[in-house]
């Protein structure tokens, strides 16, 4: 059966000091029970990767979300843009297919989005192919850090951390069960997808083990709009996941996840195309990714300034494109390897409790680009580069009670990092790049009785310019020439906008502030009923904002005899002076024995400052609210969710007239699912959940990409748990 997670763990958790990936794996008991009313009042989510130690989300001063192995099951996700549907501040562009998802955080997308898989970096990045490479079914724990975490985490965490954590063998038993076995099996309509899964696991005095094969296939998307979008996946996923205790001082632990995918649809993930008969505008997708994690975790006992962290992680992420219609092959592969090693001392002096946290991290991204359609061999677009982080850093978090003789406590969270960051191209004759940053910041929240607490931060962070920002070249797109037509062939020549690459891009760096609040009151209306809410605004201004410029322009020559050279203008990145970001998050939580609400509200607003265009990733103000029922006489929940969204326009900078223009705009819209799950006690361990996403067929956009959302889908899953 389902298993919730135990407050009285969570809360034990929260002593426990370790790096994030190796804390992550004991934040769950394997003594599962229910939750009292009682209980419920201590009821606790805690952050790990907010402040890299654990700490209850409402005391962190900032936003993070949290989402946990009973609410992943429950909404039963297809993809990560699913499973984290809700979250305020987090959107996903690139379209409905999960091969061109990418995420932003507070309008920040791209580079600015840090992605880690067990603590393990995820860095592929491509123009138009997704970021993600893990399947839901093997999520356990999903953290998103919402704002600048450069103090902790270097270069590519400006927008914030995406942070995932794979399932383990204590999450599926109970206490005095040593092993067992999860099969599952479940399908959605407008996909016609299909997924089957395989878990076993065991868990010893020493050592917890679990292995899981996941097989995941779909077809064409059904779009709200009456269209099939091009889709066909076969992915296959797997984990194999141990950690062993070798003392009590000394644990050790691995993990292997491999990740692949063979699609059929455009070569441009994010593109809108719909295929001919013949499929001749598909390409053959490759799509394969594999993460090895090994790491330890030492704290001798008795000894409060010892605990000590080390983790090593390679990952290897790969896209191969076969088009038969030239034939061609091209390919795009980034490996990644790092480590890290942290140390976190705790003590106390008279009313302050202190944990001291000193680490290092070094990483390496390596790109190659391949393409059998060139002379040289290489891809255009895909520059063969490297980028090298090297970052120290410190972090104080002192929590104070009775401050200077004020009632309740302070809690103070200072941090710092440098970093020193080396680029290299091995096509070009350009010389390799080196800078190096500095990112402080400082946070702090008071609480002046038990249920309210507000908080303040400033951080500053920087991003490094990219190897594919940086070293560009090769064709953007192909048109067809304005004038030229070639009657041989029965079709315009066609001609390209070229990348031009830019070697003197500078580091992006910002300046944020937050402020907000949280309230946490129970027994409200009755015994142990919790309400949890936390809002907070904030505001960025960014000095050499990295930006995609398209120059869109024709060649005088392709007007006039003999219409060529012709071209259609450049593209390449560029800094933007300054640029502002700011917005408004709530989230807000009831729950009691029979019902649970959660409410969530962002928004964003984006401004460069030369000229008053709007930028970044931009999104109309939503509202998202989950309402559901709990029968616990029968095992069995109820809900729906809601979202609600006002209309939305673009404005851009038009240079010819001086003015902005409406460039881009949206209906506002409401989207109606529901859902139901239920814990069969005929069969002991089996667990149902039903749903429908997108109720009544609504066609409605979330954020730009020529293409309404996925339309009504009907879903099902049916798990069967066996332990001993």
């Amino acid at each position: 059966m389902k298993q919730p997670i135990k407050p009285i763990a969570l809360l034990l958790a929260s002593s426990a000091l370790a790096q994030p990936s190796v804390l992550a794996e004991n934040l769950s008991s394997a003594d599962n029970t229910s939750i009292t009313p009682d209980a419920m009042a201590s009821l606790e989510q805690m952050t790990v990767y907010g402040t890299s130690n654990p700490l209850p989300v409402l005391d962190y001063p900032g936003q993070v979300s949290v989402v946990d192995k009973d609410e992943i099951e429950l909404h039963n996700p297809s993809s990560i843009s699913d499973l984290l549907r809700d979250v305020p501040g987090l959107e996903f562009s690139g379209g409905p297919r999960r091969t061109g998802e990418t995420p932003s955080i507070r309008g920040r997308g791209g580079e600015n989005v840090l992605i880690l898989l067990d603590g393990a970096r995820q860095s592929f990045i491509s123009a138009h192919d997704g970021r993600f490479f893990v399947d839901p079914e093997l999520i356990r724990k999903a953290e998103v850090v919402k704002g600048p975490a450069s103090a902790l985490y270097g270069s590519g965490a400006v927008g914030g951390v995406l942070a995932f954590e794979s399932i383990k063998a204590k999450d599926f038993l109970n206490k005095n069960e040593t092993m067992g076995f999860r099969v599952r099996a479940g399908y959605q309509n407008a996909n016609q997808e299909h997924v089957y899964s395989v878990t076993g696991y065991t868990l010893t005095e020493n050592a917890d083990i679990l292995a899981s094969i996941n097989v995941r296939q779909s077809g064409d998307i059904a779009l709200a709009s009456d269209v099939d979008l091009p889709s066909d996946d076969d992915l296959y996923s797997g984990l194999f996941k141990l950690t062993y205790r070798v003392n009590d001082e000394l644990s050790l632990n691995g993990s292997w996840q491999r990740f692949s995918n063979t699609a059929i649809e455009p070569n441009n993930g994010q593109g809108v195309v719909i295929a001919d008969g013949d499929n001749t505008l598909n390409v053959e997708k490759d799509i394969s990714s594999d993460t090895v994690r090994l790491g330890a975790h030492y704290q001798p006992a008795n000894q409060s300034w010892i605990d000590l962290s080390l983790t090593t992680y390679q990952t290897d992420s790969e896209v191969e494109e076969f088009d038969i219609s030239l034939p061609r092959t091209t390919t795009r592969k980034i490996e990644t390897n790092g480590v890290s090693v942290r140390n976190v001392s705790q003590f106390s002096f008279e009313q302050s409790d202190v944990q001291f946290t000193v680490g290092a991290d070094w990483f390496r991204d390596e790109q190659t680009g391949k393409d059998d359609n060139t002379q040289s061999g290489l891809r255009g677009g895909v520059p063969n580069a490297q980028a090298s982080f090297t970052g120290l850093f410190a972090q104080l978090e002192l929590n104070v009670n009775e401050p200077m003789g004020l009632p309740g406590e302070l809690l103070v969270v200072p941090g710092v990092r440098y970093d020193r960051f080396e680029t290299k191209t091995f096509d070009l004759s350009v010389e390799d790049i080196e800078d190096s940053a500095m990112s402080p910041r400082l946070a702090a929240s008071y609480a002046p009785n038990h249920w309210l607490r507000v908080f303040a931060s400033y951080a500053e962070a920087f991003r490094a310019p990219s190897v594919n920002e940086l070293y560009l070249d090769g064709v953007h797109f192909s048109l067809p020439h304005p004038t030229l037509f070639d009657p041989q062939n029965g079709q315009f020549v066609f001609i390209n906008n070229n990348f031009i690459a830019n070697p003197d891009l500078k580091p992006e760096r910002s300046d944020t502030v937050e402020v907000g609040f949280s309230i946490d009151l129970n027994d409200i209306f009755t015994d142990g009923d919790i309400w949890q809410n936390k809002v907070s605004y904030y505001k960025s201004d960014i000095e050499d904002l990295i930006d995609l410029q398209v120059d869109f322009a024709f060649d005088p020559g392709c007007f006039s005899v003999p219409f060529l050279p012709c071209t259609a203008g450049t593209s390449s990145s560029a800094n933007v002076e300054s640029a502002s970001i700011d917005g408004v998050e709530l989230e807000s939580r009831y729950e009691n024995q029979h019902v649970a609400i959660n409410l969530t509200y962002s928004s964003i607003d984006g401004t460069n400052l030369s000229d008053g265009s709007d930028l970044g990733t931009l999104t109309p103000d939503r509202l998202n609210v989950d309402l559901r029922y709990k029968l616990q006489s029968l095992q069995l929940e109820l809900g729906t969710r809601l979202q609600l969204a006002k209309a939305f326009e673009r404005n851009t900078y038009d240079s010819e007239t001086d003015s902005l223009v409406l460039s881009e705009s949206r209906s506002g819209y409401g989207v109606v699912d529901i859902y139901a799950s239920w814990q069969m006690e005929s069969v002991d361990g089996l667990y149902l959940t039903l749903g429908v996403d997108n109720l009544f067929d609504r066609q409605y956009e979330r954020v730009f990409e020529g293409v309404t959302e996925v339309g009504r889908n009907a879903k099902v899953s049916l798990a069967w748990t066996a332990n001993f």
